[in-house]
């Protein structure tokens, strides 16, 4: 506070010396003039001799430098308070923010003064940013916390049975073991993929490619596994060339093709490339049912569940950060007999 006051006054004061100045000014001035026209036209002007005020000239002068340095004082400190009132706000926002108090929001007050009126209203902004992030580190810690526990909790209570003789390291027990293993890994590089990507970290290994082959690599890999889930897996692969990173559409892929697999009615599943004139795209098309009604603008969200089937949240936030990675984005639409989830790369 005693800097708002300490910029009032200064506001106050320079106001009352310009008007000073201004008076002075004025003054020389009109004796220059009057110089100048009494050299030139003396009829025109008395004699200076006549020019030196009287008493009572000198008492209207006195008065009327005084009305207009206190009309000045007070238009200073008017104007004073509506800069001073904003920024002392700001700096006590600026120290609530500092001192962890992230909701905290500077006041504007008076609008009439634009630049200050932009300056509070972008530093609320900022601060709203920086309270939204500071909620979404919590949660995203939290989400991460809650899906890494659950795989090292089963490795843990299954090595300790070993330990204990409860079960023996057999095949059945090591493929059970390495399943989690393979699932912490997913996840982990789930996250490392997000993370990179939202931080605009997430760096391509481009070359250029046909994104039948690119794609059709997964074709064994996946498909025993979607057969025993019920799934009938059609593979229609048009020659599509590009530039890319075949690492990772290869892994947005296999995460669409999961998330059909965790979540999709068994049935036919098709995975899909073509060329356009702007570009290429993959499609995964299953049999339903589909996103819940609303969930869709929200399904690529990280830790995003549109109900509960199982799943980590992070494979269509994936898809997304691959795709965006690219330059390009996704897309979902319900078709007759289920939905597809598309891929688009320039």
């Amino acid at each position: 506070m005693r800097r708002a006051a300490s910029l009032s006054r200064k506001i106050a004061v320079r106001m009352a010396i310009v008007t000073l100045s201004g008076l002075a000014v004025a003054a020389l001035f009109a004796f220059s003039v009057y110089m100048w026209v009494f050299e030139n036209h003396p009829e025109a002007v008395p004699p200076p001799s006549e020019w030196l005020p009287q008493p009572i000239d000198y008492l209207a002068i006195a008065g009327a430098v005084a009305a207009a340095v206190g009309i000045a004082v007070a238009s200073g400190v008017q104007l004073a308070r509506r800069i001073v009132l904003p920024l002392t706000s700001l700096a006590e926002t600026a120290r609530r923010i500092a001192g962890g108090d992230l909701s905290a929001r500077a006041v504007v007050g008076d609008r009439t003064i634009g630049e200050t009126a932009r300056l509070v209203d972008d530093f609320n902004a900022m601060a709203a940013q920086l309270e939204r992030l500071a909620d979404g580190m919590v949660t995203w810690n939290a989400s991460i916390a809650h899906e890494l526990r659950t795989p090292l909790t089963i490795l843990k209570g299954r090595l300790q049975g070993v330990w204990d003789g409860v079960f023996d390291m057999d095949e059945a027990t090591l493929v059970s073991l390495l399943k989690q293993v393979d699932g912490l890994a997913r996840l982990v590089e789930d996250l490392r993929v997000v993370s990179l990507a939202e931080s605009g970290h997430l760096h391509l290994q481009l070359e250029e490619v046909d994104l039948a082959q690119v794609i059709g690599d997964l074709e064994g890999a996946v498909s025993p596994g979607l057969a025993a889930a019920g799934f009938t897996p059609q593979w229609r692969l048009e020659t599509a060339k590009t530039v890319c990173d075949p690492v990772r559409l290869r892994q947005a892929v296999l995460a669409l093709i999961e998330n059909a697999r965790v979540h999709a009615t068994p049935g036919p599943l098709v995975v899909e490339t073509h060329a356009t004139p702007d570009g290429v795209r993959i499609l995964v098309q299953d049999s339903g049912p589909g996103l819940a009604e609303g969930f869709e603008a929200l399904a690529f969200d990280s830790f995003r569940r549109g109900n509960a089937l199982g799943g980590s949240g992070l494979g269509l936030s994936v898809v997304r950060a691959v795709a965006e990675a690219h330059g390009g984005g996704v897309a979902y639409r319900r078709v007759e007999g289920g939905s597809v989830f598309e891929i688009r790369t320039p």
